[in-house]
Protein backbone atom coordinates (compact mmCIF):
# COMPACT_ATOMS: atom_id res chain seq x y z
CA UNK A 1 0.00 0.00 0.00
CA UNK A 2 3.02 2.42 0.92
CA UNK A 3 4.36 1.57 -2.58
CA UNK A 4 1.34 2.41 -4.29
CA UNK A 5 0.36 5.90 -2.25
CA UNK A 6 4.35 6.95 -3.42
CA UNK A 7 3.53 6.09 -7.20
CA UNK A 8 0.44 8.08 -7.16
CA UNK A 9 2.52 10.87 -5.11
CA UNK A 10 5.16 10.49 -8.31
CA UNK A 11 2.48 10.52 -10.75
CA UNK A 12 1.05 13.65 -9.44
CA UNK A 13 4.80 15.80 -9.55
CA UNK A 14 5.70 14.05 -12.91
CA UNK A 15 2.04 15.47 -14.46
CA UNK A 16 3.15 19.00 -12.99
CA UNK A 17 6.08 19.17 -14.34
CA UNK A 18 5.50 17.88 -17.90
CA UNK A 19 1.97 19.40 -18.27
CA UNK A 20 -0.24 22.88 -17.54
CA UNK A 21 -1.52 21.03 -14.97
CA UNK A 22 -2.84 23.29 -12.06
CA UNK A 23 -3.83 23.05 -8.79
CA UNK A 24 -5.77 26.02 -8.09
CA UNK A 25 -7.65 26.88 -5.12
CA UNK A 26 -10.79 28.56 -5.86
CA UNK A 27 -13.05 29.83 -3.11
CA UNK A 28 -16.93 29.35 -2.87
CA UNK A 29 -19.15 32.52 -3.50
CA UNK A 30 -17.82 34.78 -0.64
CA UNK A 31 -20.67 35.65 2.06
CA UNK A 32 -21.24 39.36 2.36
CA UNK A 33 -22.15 40.96 5.73
CA UNK A 34 -23.64 44.14 6.11
CA UNK A 35 -20.03 45.36 7.31
CA UNK A 36 -18.81 44.31 3.63
CA UNK A 37 -16.45 41.66 5.28
CA UNK A 38 -15.74 38.92 2.95
CA UNK A 39 -15.44 34.91 4.20
CA UNK A 40 -14.05 32.51 2.80
CA UNK A 41 -16.35 29.59 3.59
CA UNK A 42 -14.04 26.60 2.22
CA UNK A 43 -11.40 25.62 -0.27
CA UNK A 44 -10.82 22.78 -2.18
CA UNK A 45 -8.22 21.38 -4.96
CA UNK A 46 -8.89 20.72 -8.17
CA UNK A 47 -6.63 18.98 -10.60
CA UNK A 48 -7.48 20.47 -14.05
CA UNK A 49 -5.49 19.36 -16.75
CA UNK A 50 -5.39 21.71 -19.90
CA UNK A 51 -4.42 20.32 -23.63
CA UNK A 52 -5.74 22.96 -25.74
CA UNK A 53 -6.57 26.84 -25.65
CA UNK A 54 -8.26 28.91 -28.27
CA UNK A 55 -8.95 32.60 -28.79
CA UNK A 56 -12.19 34.18 -29.73
CA UNK A 57 -12.61 37.60 -31.26
CA UNK A 58 -16.17 37.85 -33.10
CA UNK A 59 -18.52 40.55 -33.50
CA UNK A 60 -21.83 40.56 -30.99
CA UNK A 61 -24.95 42.31 -32.22
CA UNK A 62 -27.99 42.75 -29.32
CA UNK A 63 -31.17 44.03 -30.24
CA UNK A 64 -34.60 44.62 -27.85
CA UNK A 65 -37.99 46.48 -27.76
CA UNK A 66 -40.32 47.26 -25.47
CA UNK A 67 -43.16 48.75 -25.74
CA UNK A 68 -46.93 47.92 -24.42
CA UNK A 69 -48.31 47.15 -27.84
CA UNK A 70 -46.42 45.19 -30.57
CA UNK A 71 -47.15 47.63 -33.02
CA UNK A 72 -44.97 50.27 -31.23
CA UNK A 73 -41.87 47.83 -30.99
CA UNK A 74 -41.37 48.76 -34.99
CA UNK A 75 -40.50 52.73 -33.98
CA UNK A 76 -37.00 53.51 -32.83
CA UNK A 77 -37.81 55.20 -29.85
CA UNK A 78 -38.91 51.99 -28.39
CA UNK A 79 -35.95 50.19 -29.51
CA UNK A 80 -32.35 50.28 -28.64
CA UNK A 81 -29.30 48.01 -30.28
CA UNK A 82 -25.40 46.96 -29.30
CA UNK A 83 -22.71 46.50 -31.60
CA UNK A 84 -20.03 44.69 -29.62
CA UNK A 85 -16.80 42.73 -29.74
CA UNK A 86 -16.32 39.66 -27.73
CA UNK A 87 -13.00 38.33 -27.18
CA UNK A 88 -12.09 35.46 -25.15
CA UNK A 89 -9.44 32.97 -24.30
CA UNK A 90 -11.10 28.70 -23.89
CA UNK A 91 -8.88 26.66 -22.30
CA UNK A 92 -10.01 22.86 -22.93
CA UNK A 93 -8.55 19.83 -21.46
CA UNK A 94 -9.13 17.21 -18.60
CA UNK A 95 -10.19 17.47 -14.59
CA UNK A 96 -7.85 14.37 -13.42
CA UNK A 97 -10.54 13.91 -10.80
CA UNK A 98 -12.25 11.58 -13.03
CA UNK A 99 -9.15 9.79 -14.31
CA UNK A 100 -9.36 5.91 -14.18
CA UNK A 101 -6.25 4.49 -12.76
CA UNK A 102 -6.51 0.64 -11.47
CA UNK A 103 -3.74 -0.45 -8.93
CA UNK A 104 -2.50 -4.26 -9.08
CA UNK A 105 0.14 -4.63 -6.42
CA UNK A 106 0.00 -8.62 -6.84
CA UNK A 107 1.64 -7.94 -10.30
CA UNK A 108 2.69 -4.63 -10.01
CA UNK A 109 0.65 -2.86 -13.18
CA UNK A 110 -0.91 0.05 -13.34
CA UNK A 111 -4.35 -0.25 -16.14
CA UNK A 112 -5.07 3.02 -17.05
CA UNK A 113 -9.06 2.94 -18.30
CA UNK A 114 -9.16 6.69 -19.80
CA UNK A 115 -10.06 10.13 -18.20
CA UNK A 116 -13.16 10.56 -20.55
CA UNK A 117 -13.94 13.46 -23.04
CA UNK A 118 -12.11 16.98 -22.80
CA UNK A 119 -14.30 19.53 -21.66
CA UNK A 120 -13.95 23.24 -21.24
CA UNK A 121 -12.31 23.87 -18.16
CA UNK A 122 -12.57 27.80 -18.21
CA UNK A 123 -13.88 31.09 -20.63
CA UNK A 124 -11.83 34.18 -19.46
CA UNK A 125 -14.47 36.87 -22.15
CA UNK A 126 -13.94 40.66 -22.16
CA UNK A 127 -16.63 42.91 -24.16
CA UNK A 128 -16.03 45.82 -25.90
CA UNK A 129 -19.04 48.02 -27.13
CA UNK A 130 -18.59 49.65 -30.80
CA UNK A 131 -21.90 51.48 -30.87
CA UNK A 132 -25.18 51.90 -27.76
CA UNK A 133 -28.16 53.13 -29.37
CA UNK A 134 -31.12 53.34 -26.81
CA UNK A 135 -34.65 54.51 -27.79
CA UNK A 136 -36.27 57.37 -26.01
CA UNK A 137 -38.56 54.99 -23.90
CA UNK A 138 -36.23 52.51 -23.78
CA UNK A 139 -32.58 52.80 -22.16
CA UNK A 140 -29.72 50.41 -20.80
CA UNK A 141 -29.98 49.65 -17.72
CA UNK A 142 -27.26 47.78 -15.53
CA UNK A 143 -29.50 44.47 -15.89
CA UNK A 144 -28.87 44.68 -19.68
CA UNK A 145 -25.66 45.28 -19.56
CA UNK A 146 -25.59 41.85 -17.13
CA UNK A 147 -27.48 40.12 -19.95
CA UNK A 148 -25.57 41.50 -22.86
CA UNK A 149 -22.38 39.86 -21.00
CA UNK A 150 -23.89 36.78 -20.19
CA UNK A 151 -24.98 36.05 -23.71
CA UNK A 152 -22.10 37.31 -25.06
CA UNK A 153 -20.54 34.19 -23.28
CA UNK A 154 -23.26 31.73 -23.95
CA UNK A 155 -22.08 32.82 -28.08
CA UNK A 156 -18.69 32.21 -27.67
CA UNK A 157 -19.83 28.70 -25.91
CA UNK A 158 -21.59 27.91 -29.44
CA UNK A 159 -18.39 28.67 -31.35
CA UNK A 160 -16.49 26.51 -29.37
CA UNK A 161 -17.77 23.52 -31.00
CA UNK A 162 -17.17 24.37 -34.30
CA UNK A 163 -14.02 25.68 -33.73
CA UNK A 164 -11.85 22.59 -33.63
CA UNK A 165 -10.90 23.08 -30.24
CA UNK A 166 -12.19 19.48 -28.78
CA UNK A 167 -10.53 18.39 -31.14
CA UNK A 168 -7.59 19.44 -30.59
CA UNK A 169 -7.50 18.75 -27.17
CA UNK A 170 -8.36 15.26 -27.34
CA UNK A 171 -5.10 14.63 -30.03
CA UNK A 172 -3.06 15.40 -27.10
CA UNK A 173 -3.84 12.84 -25.13
CA UNK A 174 -1.43 10.56 -26.65
CA UNK A 175 1.31 12.47 -25.67
CA UNK A 176 -0.40 12.50 -22.09
CA UNK A 177 -0.13 8.74 -21.84
CA UNK A 178 3.64 8.67 -23.27
CA UNK A 179 4.66 10.69 -20.10
CA UNK A 180 2.26 8.39 -17.83
CA UNK A 181 3.71 5.44 -18.84
CA UNK A 182 7.02 6.41 -18.98
CA UNK A 183 6.21 7.79 -15.04
CA UNK A 184 4.65 4.22 -14.01
CA UNK A 185 7.59 2.11 -15.89
CA UNK A 186 10.44 4.47 -13.95
CA UNK A 187 8.96 3.54 -10.64
CA UNK A 188 9.54 -0.17 -11.71
CA UNK A 189 5.66 -1.21 -12.43
CA UNK A 190 4.04 -2.00 -15.75
CA UNK A 191 1.88 0.26 -17.42
CA UNK A 192 -1.39 -1.03 -19.19
CA UNK A 193 -3.26 0.87 -22.05
CA UNK A 194 -6.96 -0.33 -21.34
CA UNK A 195 -8.66 2.53 -22.90
CA UNK A 196 -6.83 3.27 -26.62
CA UNK A 197 -7.98 0.73 -29.16
CA UNK A 198 -5.81 -1.13 -30.09
CA UNK A 199 -6.13 -0.70 -33.95
CA UNK A 200 -5.93 3.41 -33.30
CA UNK A 201 -3.44 5.36 -34.70
CA UNK A 202 -2.36 6.73 -31.24
CA UNK A 203 -1.86 3.39 -29.76
CA UNK A 204 1.27 3.26 -27.59
CA UNK A 205 3.85 0.42 -27.41
CA UNK A 206 5.61 -0.89 -24.29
Amino acid sequence: MKRTVGLLLLLGVALLVFFITREVYKPAPPTEHITSDVLLERIRPVMKLVTAEGDFSEIYTYTNADASFDWLKQFSPFQKKAILRVKAKVSVGYDLEGMGLVFDEATHTVRYNGMGKAQVLSIQHDVDYYDLEAGTFNEFTAADHTKINAQAKQFIEKKIASSGLMEAAEKQQGEFLVVLRAVVENAGWNFEDGATPVDGRTRLKP
